[in-house]
């Protein structure tokens, strides 16, 4: 006994584990985002794109850095002297020393030469600060850019839920209409035999559910190519989704009468408009002069004595070394500056103009369409109200008309209309949900806020 209640409990475990897997399979909104955010390609593309310009700032930021070079070299060769000599670069040759008159004398000798140089800019009047902050805000940019992609993908994600969603419950209405025509086919064959109605309603009935049913395949077609397409932004096996018909509206509303500034949409042309004032004054500060520390370490050595001597063996670059160092502030001031950089900031000016314009017409634009978008959503559910009665006293007349067909009252093809009227009612308020839902959603995108679509497809 002890191990059949055992045996029955582990039973009902798992029936309730599995119709808890059941109800939960349902994919939500929010779950739908999250996953997205994980796995869509285009989101890690604009991560990337973010870390590239975070890279692009350090580099800038490098060049604050003081340059140091250092070189290195050991050479072989002749060292006939004559006047006027001059040394060719890179290579450094010696013209000291005289093997003429010495037979026994060498003709070649060892050379050896070392040298370090630092070059600052610690000054560059605004220079380098301005183009650290025109990198900064090309970091901001990319951020920006990645927050308008992401709110993009969103939205098609929400019309791809929403369009599943509308097949789905189109699909169930389908199946609605073929279980009652099937009931009426039923109804028909049993009248018919009972020598009540005439065989042709038989066949009418028959007719309209076999319309019924290539409705109801179309239907599925629908619903199965929506979730298709669905994995493209969420690639989950076994989605399942809730019913629209059962989503009320309710009387919830986002009480917005402008775009809020911190809108993506808006912030990827405000970062823009950023740089394009940091590029200005960069381009301001071109005919301004840098100032610069210098400094240099530099060793050589030689196979020919101070005595005249010469050793030509290949090490012998490295003996009579000498070492210098040199220290200094130096300018750079490129004249030709003051003329082409003018020219740059007047282009510069005019790309600021520009940008701000194509702001304010981004704003103008949302402000506008989010207040069409919002009148639109009043009036839709007004709609929906008509919608929703027109769908309940077309049911009550079909159940009425049903039971005076069944009485023998009437003829199949008032209840045919009947049947046609209440079908079409169904449709209408679905359609007329999937719609105001396509509103809500325009009206997240111009606000940024997904709260209503989030509580209500949870």
């Amino acid at each position: 006994m002890k191990y059949t209640l055992q045996t029955v409990c582990l039973i009902i475990m798992a029936f309730a584990s599995a119709a808890k897997a059941q109800q939960t399979n349902i994919l939500t909104l929010g779950e739908a985002f999250t996953e997205a955010d994980r796995s869509y390609p285009g989101l890690s593309e604009r991560r990337t794109i973010v870390e590239e310009f975070q890279f692009r700032k350090k580099e800038v930021q490098s060049r604050s850095i003081p340059q140091i070079q250092f070189q290195a070299q050991q050479s072989y060769g002749t060292y006939q002297g004559s006047g006027g000599a001059f040394f060719p670069v890179p290579g450094v040759f010696n013209v000291t020393g005289n093997s003429i008159g010495s037979e026994t004398a060498a003709q070649a000798t060892g050379n050896a030469f070392g040298s370090v140089l630092m070059d600052w800019k610690f000054f560059e009047f605004g220079k380098q600060r301005k183009a650290i902050e025109s990198a900064e805000y090309q970091v901001q940019g990319a951020k920006s850019s990645y927050d308008a992609s992401r709110l993009s993908l969103q939205i098609k994600i929400s019309r791809l839920y929403l369009e599943t969603t509308y097949s789905k419950s189109s699909l169930q209405l389908s199946e609605k209409n073929v279980d009652r025509l099937h009931q009426v086919l039923e109804l028909a064959k049993s009248l018919s035999s009972a020598g009540l109605k005439p065989g042709a309603d038989t066949s009418i009935v028959a007719s309209a559910y076999a319309k019924a049913l290539a409705a109801r395949y179309e239907s599925l077609g629908r619903y199965q190519a929506g979730k298709a397409s669905f994995k493209e932004v969420v690639p989950l096996e076994n989605l399942s989704f809730p019913d629209l018909s059962l989503m009320n509206p309710g009387l919830s509303d986002l009480s917005l009468d402008t775009i809020n500034s911190t809108h993506p949409y808006l912030q990827v042309i405000d970062k823009q408009l950023s740089y394009e004032g940091a590029q200005l004054q960069v381009t301001a500060r071109k005919a301004l002069p840098s100032l610069s520390v210098l400094g240099g370490l530099s060793s050589r050595g030689s196979g020919i004595g101070q005595n005249g001597f010469v050793d030509r063996g290949i090490n012998s670059g490295y003996q009579n070394m000498a070492g210098n160092y040199l220290v200094g502030v130096g300018i750079t001031w490129n004249i030709g500056n003051a003329y082409t950089s003018s020219l740059e900031r007047r282009r510069a000016q005019k790309t600021v103009q520009g940008v701000q314009a194509k702001l304010d017409l981004q704003r103008l634009q949302m402000n506008t369409a989010l207040s069409a978008v919002a009148s639109r959503i009043t009036q839709q559910r007004k709609l929906l109200i008509q919608t929703q009665t027109a769908f309940t006293k077309a049911s009550d007349a079909y159940e009425l008309y049903l039971a005076r067909y069944e009485g023998g009252l009437i003829n199949l093809t008032e209840l045919l209309q009947i049947q046609a009227l209440l079908q079409e009612a169904e449709r209408e308020n679905l359609k007329a949900v999937q719609n105001y839902w396509n509103l809500v959603i325009s009206q997240a995108e111009l606000s940024g806020d997904f709260s209503l679509l989030l509580n209500y497809f949870k």
